[in-house]
């Protein structure tokens, strides 16, 4: 059982279909930023492509842990489209090429933090508006705190896009401890199935990684105030209890 989230119009055969809307394409119509799946911990894959951006910031924890908690002891998921806002400022700033016009103006940065949700009205305003903004330690801190074991974050060109244009980030991430070079092995495996489609493989460049046993992660995601409160001896006791639960 795979789900392709956020599908708007794009079908991916074999998997299941979900949007926030029935659409062209979509199989199974739910708002995902409070989603439920009736049988946990069966589901093998979840996808996405320029999706992750459209739920509200407080949801982006909570949607992560729901995925987790359907998943596989084996399965994976993968989000793409992710815009880079340092990479976007920089672009901005050094008078980059643009995707729509000769340099990267204004427009194009609000097309990315933004959406432009004003294209297409009548999908609905609010749902096309991009919500929060990435970039590569927010991500890696939002896996964290979901309680991911593994995870690699990277960076790519959309296909079509000139290669200054690598601004478009995605995630692979497993709810098990697996090492960062055979995640990134199996990453660039599963995307290979949507070269030339969602993105152009051969500009992958893995920009973050992380393995290390879920408890581990949760501990190295509580903000630096919070351990120093807690101390060596806090930290320490949160780790024993993670391995040896009452």
């Amino acid at each position: 059982m795979r789900y392709h989230l956020g599908c708007g119009d794009q079908r991916l055969e074999g998997w299941v279909n979900v949007d926030i809307r029935k659409t062209s394409a979509a199989d199974l119509v739910m708002d995902l930023n409070t989603l439920t799946f009736p049988d946990p911990e069966r589901i093998d894959a979840f996808f996405s492509h320029a999706f992750f951006e459209h739920l509200r910031r407080d949801s982006r924890v909570p949607h992560l842990k729901a995925l987790l908690h359907s998943l596989s002891p084996e399965g994976f998921v993968c989000f793409l489209g992710l815009p880079d806002f340092r990479r976007v400022a920089e672009l901005y700033l050094a008078g980059g090429p643009g995707v729509i016009g000769p340099h990267f103006d204004l427009f194009n940065v609000y097309r990315y933090t933004h959406g432009d949700p004003e294209m297409s009205p009548e999908e609905g305003w609010e749902a096309q508006l991009h919500k929060s903004l990435f970039d590569v330690p927010e991500i890696g801190r939002l896996l964290r705190d979901a309680g991911y074991a593994s995870y690699v974050v990277f960076r790519y060109v959309y296909p079509g896009d000139p290669p200054a244009i690598d601004l478009s980030l995605g995630f692979y991430a497993t709810p098990r401890n697996v090492p960062e070079q055979e995640l990134q092995r199996t990453a660039r495996e599963f995307l290979a199935e949507f070269d030339g489609r969602f993105l152009q493989s051969a500009t992958i460049a893995f920009e973050d990684g992380r393995s290390r046993p879920r408890a581990v992660a949760r501990v190295a995601s509580l903000p630096q105030k919070k351990l120093l409160q807690r101390g060596a001896y806090g930290v320490a006791s949160i780790l024993a209890r993670n391995r040896h639960p009452a």
